[in-house]
């Protein structure tokens, strides 16, 4: 499991990049004018997410009692990020229903890490029930 959290919190990195290159128009764009390219803002909000759970899956590979509370920190994480994507995203989604003015690029990457949180969360209970019952069939 805390490989699978390292890679969804790559995944989670790779859209704040994508963003930012589509943001400019293109990777050989997004390189050139880091200044620009690289300012704080909203874009960075998956790479915090996958940064975190790059540390957690990182904490978790070191096995022993570490590796269950840094998995239940991952699913955590996963969860506080699908959760708030899935209400920025139904504003958003009422935001377009009313014919006001969104930024679909955000409205796409909101989307996006609310499936890739989900996703993930989801992979969590499954390996979550899976030593439960590895557990109990030992005992």
């Amino acid at each position: 499991m805390p490989i699978i959290t390292i890679l969804f919190g790559c995944v989670l990195c790779g859209l704040s990049l994508f963003t930012a290159c589509v943001k400019v128009g293109g990777v050989a764009e997004a390189f050139q004018d880091l200044s620009v390219t690289f300012k704080p803002g909203t874009w960075l909000i998956p790479a915090g997410f996958g940064i975190a759970l790059i540390l957690l899956g990182a904490i978790g590979a070191r096995g022993g009692n570490t590796r269950k509370h840094a998995m239940h920190g991952a699913a955590m994480v996963g969860t506080i990020g699908a959760l708030l994507c899935l209400f920025q995203g139904v504003s958003q989604l009422m935001k377009i229903l009313q014919d006001k003015e969104v930024n679909m690029l955000a409205v796409g990457m909101v989307w996006s890490m609310a499936v890739v949180c989900l996703t993930f969360v989801g992979v969590c209970v499954q390996s979550f029930i899976a030593a439960r019952k590895a557990r109990q069939s030992n005992a």
